[in-house]
């Protein structure tokens, strides 16, 4: 059975760009969140969504509410990434890794899915990357 291990969030909304990425552990058989309205239980839920399919919440105006505004840094852009590690069925260890940016324009903000990578070990013990890039 696959199940999930640790993620990794970094500038998703309030989980700012500027500090050390926060790290979530799953514990078998069971982990809750828990916290107050606005701590980011919704952010986590969305970014494990984001790590496994690629496809942002909704109503996020595609992508720029997702990522930390770099208008509250003072900034033109902001880099986010998230990263899942997960056991897969057949009980080997894997890591997603999603960048994305936002660029803030004169008047507009662009969002930028930066890169999304799947990680792996294969049966020599040797790493194995596959990008989007070259899956498309």
């Amino acid at each position: 059975m696959a199940s999930l291990q640790k993620l990794s969030i970094r500038g998703v909304r309030s989980f700012s760009p500027e500090d050390d990425e926060q790290v979530i552990e799953f514990y078998s058989p069971l982990t809750i969140i828990v916290g107050s309205n606005g701590c980011g239980k919704t952010t986590i839920i969305e970014s494990l969504k984001y790590a496994v399919t690629g496809s942002l919440p909704p109503g996020v105006k595609a992508g720029h509410s997702f990522v930390h505004d770099p208008k509250s840094l003072n900034q033109t852009s902001v880099k986010a990434s998230i990263k899942l590690r997960f056991t897969n069925k057949a009980a080997k260890t894997m890591v997603v890794i999603r960048s994305m940016e936002v660029t803030q324009k004169k008047t507009t903000m662009q969002f930028k899915a930066l890169d999304g990578v799947i990680r792996s070990t294969n049966s020599d013990g040797d790493k194995v990357s596959l990008s989007h890039k070259c899956s498309e």
